[in-house]
């Protein structure tokens, strides 16, 4: 080959090189990912006989909570304010956690905007708490004893930051701000796991994904 193909050459396999960490990096994410999702935390337990039932559910990509909003002794509405139009929360409760800015911008799927998913991802700062009152639960059922629905509420309260709410979406959600920052560590989706693990709960030990967080309550009891 002539001298002067070899500048060429030499830029295209550095080039090659230095693409390798950009395809890399999401595929060691995915692996972890699974990993995460099939290395368990919480011994295994049958449902108990009786309990309270909350549920879990999610998008495909954004995972929440579904509580009853009065049980075991705790009330929501002694701790979240008023609905927009004055009403209390009820009679269930949904919370899920994510990212400011992308929380506020993406009222539907249809406002979805990859540029800033992924900058709340890379470079997310505050957050907040998503709660909707909801009529009845969706998703897939998970039945917790007393003791353990009065330790999911305690973490998830603590997850609440002060200062005054947000208006949400509509008439029937609202926004509190939260502790914590966004970021491919802790995603909305490893906040459910770390509240459904601080209840005792059998969950992967990282689930920064909906999909490694849901597999495990297929064919939960309610």
């Amino acid at each position: 080959m002539p001298a002067s193909g070899q500048p060429r050459r030499f830029a295209r396999g550095l080039g090659r090189l230095l693409a390798l960490p950009g395809l890399a990096l999401p595929g060691l994410f995915l692996a972890g990912a699974a990993l995460g999702a099939l290395l368990p935390e919480n011994p295994r337990r049958p449902p108990p006989a009786s309990g309270i039932t909350i549920h879990i559910d999610s998008s495909p990509v954004h995972s929440w909570l579904i509580l009853p909003v009065a049980a075991a002794g705790h009330d929501w509405r002694d701790r979240l304010p008023a609905l927009p139009d004055g009403r209390a929360m009820g009679p269930f409760v949904s919370l899920s956690w994510g990212e400011r800015g992308f929380f506020l911008a993406t009222p539907t799927w249809a406002d979805f905007d990859l540029l800033r998913a992924l900058r709340a991802l890379v470079a997310g700062h505050a957050t907040l708490v998503h709660a909707m009152g909801l009529d009845a639960p969706s998703g897939r059922p998970i039945r917790l004893t007393p003791a353990q629905y009065r330790c999911l509420v305690a973490h998830l309260e603590a997850q609440i930051a002060p200062g005054p709410a947000l208006r949400g979406y509509g008439k029937d959600d609202l926004f509190l701000p939260a502790r914590g920052r966004y970021s491919p560590a802790r995603t909305c989706n490893q906040w459910t796991r770390d509240a459904l693990a601080a209840a005792g709960v059998r969950v992967g030990r990282w689930t920064p994904l909906p999909q490694g967080l849901m597999w495990r309550f297929v064919g939960e009891g309610g």
